[in-house]
């Protein structure tokens, strides 16, 4: 049998067949079995990455971008934050839908993108699907819950250095794309770390990050702070009336992507309310409300 028959998910079982929620699991190691890495304070060059070492993947590129969105490449400073080892995966996200009353985001979609196992990560979530899921967290669990900081989520991936990838130059050893993954996500932390002890930066699925979409870095801020101020929105007509809702910027590239796509700079948008079967999230969070 095909996976993609399969049920949607073991943890789920009980709310889909019989209609009754299970106990929330023991929070020891985080809440929801999130298991969160301390990133200390630091400064980093962000953007287009111009060592020698990068040099063949930042010419592939423009072979995929009509625009350079990755430029100018500048100075970051960023706080010291919390951020996942991993993606958020699928136990855990359903998780909240069967604790916070979310049934209706079952959708046939979102279980065919998802019949992976409950150790996959998430996926076909859209931005604000991982901001409820985070705004929840923050009223059960405590404060400080967020999506990184674009800033903060191109720091954690270079760990340290200014490579092709997230953690080095060979992205086979480090992510699931197109060329290793079989068409499918796989569960999450099989593949090698970053220095930063962090797993799937590059591959499995995109991660949203907190910032709206801008065409290039210019004014970007130098404090790892979100970037939420002029953003490029997109209209759609909905209920018969023109609406505008903002770009979200996604990151890291996913299990179906070249792997000219999971260069450590790259990034794409879509609006906050689309979904898509390659795009999940990770948390962050400010180390004063941790623990």
């Amino acid at each position: 049998m095909s996976r993609r028959c399969a049920p949607l998910l073991t943890i789920a079982t009980a709310l889909i067949l019989y209609g009754c929620a299970p106990d929330l699991p023991d929070e020891q190691g985080g809440p929801l079995g999130i298991r969160m890495q301390t990133i200390a304070a630091g400064d980093f060059l962000m953007g287009a990455c111009t060592t020698d070492e990068c040099a063949a993947a930042e010419q592939d590129r423009f072979l995929f971008a009509a625009d350079d969105s990755e430029s100018p490449q500048h100075p970051v400073h960023v706080p010291a934050f919390q951020i996942g080892v991993t993606e958020v995966t699928l136990g855990q996200f359903m998780q909240f839908v069967v604790a916070a009353g979310r049934q209706e985001l079952l959708s046939n979609e979102f279980r065919a993108r998802n019949a992976w196992g409950d150790d996959a990560p998430v996926v076909h979530v859209s931005w604000n699907d991982a901001q409820d899921f985070i705004d929840w967290l923050n009223l059960v669990h405590g404060e400080g819950w967020q999506l990184p900081t674009e800033a903060e989520w191109e720091y954690a991936c270079r760990a340290g250095g200014q490579h092709t990838h997230c953690g080095g130059d060979e992205v086979g050893t480090l992510a699931w794309h197109s060329g290793n993954s079989g068409g499918q996500p796989h569960p999450v932390g099989q593949k090698q770390a970053n220095g930063f002890g962090l797993h799937d930066m590059n591959g499995n699925a995109w991660e949203w990050v907190q910032d709206c979409w801008h065409d290039d870095y210019t004014g970007a801020p130098s404090d790892g702070s979100a970037w939420t101020r002029d953003c490029s929105d997109i209209a759609r007509i909905e209920g018969g009336r023109f609406v505008k809702e903002p770009n979200k910027v996604f990151r890291g590239g996913s299990w179906y992507n070249v792997d000219s796509l999971l260069r450590a700079g790259a990034r794409y948008r879509s609006p906050a309310g689309d979904r898509a079967g390659t795009i999940g999230f990770r948390l962050a969070r400010t180390p004063g409300d941790a623990g």
